[in-house]
């Protein structure tokens, strides 16, 4: 058990809180075909509230494959971002996040077409004019405004070629790729709907240009199976390592939903999709640092109530090493 751990299971937040002595229920195993009786007693569902994060860890089943040598890039939502930090701090092999915080499965293959498919990568709309200045709308930069690319057309397309050829070597060099699923709600053009990394600003936004949409299941699943198998097409050897951002929605645009209930759908389809994409390739694996957060919330957000803190950070990457780091 890793210290950590040990003292969060001691922590009481308060009564409602309070991690309950657990126990499995008690199935009447004479109703179960004797071939399966192991397995329903392997994995009957432990009852206590919340759930101890320990069981998750022993149910959980996977194969450490990660060392201090392996080069990880990670790319996703803010919590991506944390887990780039952590690993930088502890000294593993984190090659350098070029595309900032990326939202939507529409991202990623957007990413990984213009890296690898450059040829098949003309959209519409290629700049956001604000103020004189070329911006990219495809990439979010640290000043919460699309990557800034120049003062002029010429100076932004060299500076755009750059940035391609700079994101198909990153990619190129990872062994490992962890991507944090953020959001399945874009805003997108209406044209040839390449996605933007957020809603356009006031001094942008047409409606006759612009407009909202909600992934649905199945494109969620087109989008990570061609940013996958293009992916591995150009680096045969790489693992990716999927989760699923606990980062709840700012806003939502889904008006009959209201943010709450838009969060859970948005979690949901990414969810189902993360994990069915385990089943379909070999090298595709699943970190549950989504249910992990979720099983206690009031002790692992901030008084936001959408950021994690240090101790949510530090006991899901204290799972990440006992699920996937070698000994």
């Amino acid at each position: 058990m890793f210290p950590r751990l040990v003292r969060l299971y001691r922590y009481k937040l308060n009564k409602k809180y309070e991690i309950a002595r657990y126990g499995k229920h008690r199935i009447d195993n004479s109703r179960i075909p004797e071939p399966l009786r192991e397995i329903v007693t392997n994995n009957e569902y432990v009852a206590a509230s919340p759930y101890p994060v320990e069981r998750l860890v022993e149910e959980f089943k996977t194969t450490p494959f990660i060392t201090r040598e392996t080069r990880i890039l990670t790319m996703g939502s803010c919590f991506a971002d944390e887990l780039n930090k952590w690993l930088q701090r502890n000294q593993y092999q984190v090659l350098k996040n070029i595309w900032g915080a990326v939202f939507t499965p529409q991202s990623f293959a957007q990413i990984i077409r213009y890296s690898f498919e450059p040829e098949n990568w003309n959209p519409v709309e290629p700049f956001w004019i604000i103020d004189g200045k070329y911006y990219y709308p495809y990439l979010k930069s640290s000043f919460g405004t699309g990557m800034l690319l120049g003062d002029n057309e010429a100076e932004a397309n060299q500076n755009l070629r750059r940035h391609f050829q700079e994101s198909a070597e990153k990619l190129g060099e990872a062994e490992l790729a962890v991507w944090t699923l953020g959001l399945v709600e874009l805003w997108r053009n209406r044209q040839d709907h390449a996605t933007y990394f957020q809603l356009p600003t006031a001094e942008i936004y047409d409606p006759n240009i612009h407009e909202f949409h909600c992934l649905t299941y199945e494109e969620v699943m087109e989008h990570m199976r061609y940013s996958i198998s293009t992916y591995k097409k150009h680096n045969p050897g790489l693992k990716i390592l999927l989760s699923v951002s606990p980062i709840p929605l700012r806003v939502t645009f889904r008006e009959q939903l209201g943010p709450y209930i838009a969060t859970q759908y948005s979690k949901s389809v990414l969810h189902a999709a993360a994990l069915r994409l385990t089943e379909e390739y070999r090298d595709v694996y699943y970190m549950p640092s989504y249910e992990i957060t979720r099983m206690n919330p009031a002790l692992y957000y901030k008084q936001d109530g959408r950021h994690v803190n240090e101790l949510c950070v530090d006991t899901v990457m204290d799972i990440f090493q006992k699920l996937y780091i070698e000994a």
